[in-house]
């Protein structure tokens, strides 16, 4: 029986209460992003003064590349995801052959659902030569929401090698691996995240449902136990059993909006007695065509707000976000 994969991905909580993306944040001054930081979380402190003295700087100039870039890190910092997609719209249309603007753009684009917008930036990125992990990732992801994913595969793989302890980028590739019938590369995939040291719920989870997915439903209960509990991991089997003996299910991971709270998260719903969360969608009984999978990939965690990109107009390091990502782009989800 052929089964797409049942999986509903959280984005991550951001830092200090509403998580983010990777690098930190010194708190002198509009030079804050003038150096690369150690990569430490900042506080809602921070992330506010951050935000503070970047909105000055980008009201007296709105379309100055590094003001917006500055700007739009710190309110994802805050997790104003909208509002820095707006920012960065902004600045890019003033900017237009900027694809360093063009990457940030597409990747908050695509964390607020703007995926028309995400595609249009994101390939404008390309066509510049932008390729960095993050931005990788986010054209990963957006391939993966259009079901190809042989070239999300791709882009994926293409992160990983810059940035190899991505769990974000691990955990999309691993979901795109089992939404493509690839249950045994993305259990492979997951099995050496957690031997290399990757403490991620996520992970874990995931790895759950694929060994699930192949019938492996032991070693599953006990994976998914380590984070929810035997009472809850053998009612998540229950559910993925049911699931997967009377309907194709298809869903699972896209940047999504930061929740402040991801300790309730699980693949498998909240319980079997509970409905599917609500990217989990489900085929009819007869279903006359094949139904397309609702991507939604998982924001990188494993970023922190730094230095924006270089761009035309200055010399600032290289952003940090997201993860997707986030980033709350990359990454990177």
């Amino acid at each position: 029986m052929a089964i797409s994969l049942l999986a509903t991905a959280a984005a991550a909580s951001l830092l200090g209460g509403c998580g983010h993306s990777g690098g930190g944040l010194a708190n002198t001054g509009l030079g804050i992003f003038n150096r690369k930081p150690p990569e430490v979380q900042m506080s809602a402190a921070e992330a506010f003064e951050a935000t503070t003295k970047w909105g000055a700087a980008y009201n007296k100039d709105p379309k100055n590349a590094r003001n917006a870039l500055g700007y739009a890190a710190s309110l994802r910092a805050l997790g104003n995801n909208q509002r820095a997609a707006e920012v960065l719209q902004t600045a890019y249309l003033a900017n237009p052959n900027d694809g360093q603007l063009a990457a940030e753009l597409g990747r908050a684009a695509l964390e607020t659902g703007q995926v028309g917008l995400a595609g249009k930036a994101l390939k404008t990125a390309e066509d510049k030569g932008i390729e960095d992990w993050k931005t990788l990732s986010a054209q990963g992801t957006l391939a993966a929401k259009a079901g190809d994913h042989a070239k999300a595969q791709k882009y994926f793989q293409a992160a990983l090698k810059k940035k190899p302890d991505s769990s974000s980028v691990i955990n999309n590739l691993a979901l795109s691996y089992a939404l493509d019938g690839k249950a045994k590369q993305a259990e492979k995939l997951l099995r050496t995240a957690a031997d290399n040291g990757h403490d991620d719920k996520r992970l874990r989870q995931n790895l759950a449902l694929v060994l699930g997915v192949q019938g492996k439903y032991d070693e599953a209960r006990e994976v998914a136990a380590v984070d929810v509990g035997e009472s809850q991991a053998k009612k998540s089997m229950a559910y993925l059993k049911n699931m997967l003996s009377n309907s194709t299910a298809v869903a699972s991971a896209e940047p999504q909006t930061p929740s402040r709270d991801d300790g309730d998260w699980s693949p498998f719903g909240p319980s079997v007695a509970s409905a599917p969360a609500a990217p989990v969608v489900t085929a009819a009984a007869k279903p006359q065509t094949r139904q397309v999978p609702i991507v939604r990939m998982v924001r990188p965690v494993d970023e922190i707000v730094s230095e924006p990109p270089k761009v035309a107009q200055a010399t600032p390091v290289t952003p940090g976000m997201s993860t997707f990502a986030k980033s709350s782009p990359a990454t990177a989800r």
